[in-house]
């Protein structure tokens, strides 16, 4: 089971991105929401063989080239296989998932708008927050470290049509976890993810 940590790591985060969800139809009708599903990989520690990745956001825009807002997070950083065996014959009966590792959080993120054409827009972004790193054997947790995690890479965006928008997200991801105790836990990272974004369109 997961320590109490991670549900007390993340109830602020969680409850004021849906606060902000809440508020934005009412609050700025600039605001925009964001959600992206993805594969990471370059992964350090052990497991490392990477996972899926999702996220959500909340962004307001501001001076028409930046956005500030906030963002939850999970990242599969990788799971083992062993191999089990009967203990009276001595054979095989198959492999079966052993240690998996993963990151999830929240953190704040602010965005630059590099190029803006009437069908593509780049995209840079970086966020800085908290992270809770799991690593765990069939569900039941092995290691657990709470820790502030920062990420930075761009996004390819292609207009369509309502305030929509599709396109790619890369980032590289970097935990400041402490090695002492556990050696194998996971500091940096890459993601790569597809993105869709939604932002109000005023009414004329």
């Amino acid at each position: 089971m997961r320590g109490p940590d991670a549900g007390r790591g993340l109830r602020w985060p969680v409850c004021a991105l849906l606060a902000l969800l809440l508020a934005a139809p009412n609050a700025h009708a600039a605001a925009e929401l964001g959600l992206t599903a993805g594969t990471t990989f370059n992964v350090n520690g052990s497991p490392g063989s990477g996972g899926v990745c999702a996220s959500a956001a909340l962004l307001w825009p501001f001076e028409e080239r930046y956005a500030f807002g906030l963002v939850v997070h999970a990242d599969d950083q990788g799971s083992g296989l062993t191999e089990l065996f009967d203990p009276n014959t001595g054979q095989s009966l198959g492999t079966v998932g052993d240690l998996h590792r993963w990151t999830f959080g929240a953190s704040w993120r602010g965005e630059a708008r590099l190029t803006n054409s009437r069908k593509w827009s780049v995209i840079w972004g970086a966020d800085f927050g908290y992270a809770r790193q799991e690593a765990d054997v069939r569900g039941v947790v092995q290691d657990a470290t709470s820790d502030v995690m920062v990420a930075t890479g761009p996004t390819l965006l292609w207009k369509l049509m309502s305030g929509q928008t599709l396109g790619l997200s890369g980032a590289w991801k970097h935990a400041f976890v402490s090695h002492e105790a556990y050696p194998d836990r996971t500091t940096d990272w890459a993601s790569l993810a597809l993105t869709w974004r939604w932002q109000r369109v005023p009414r004329q």
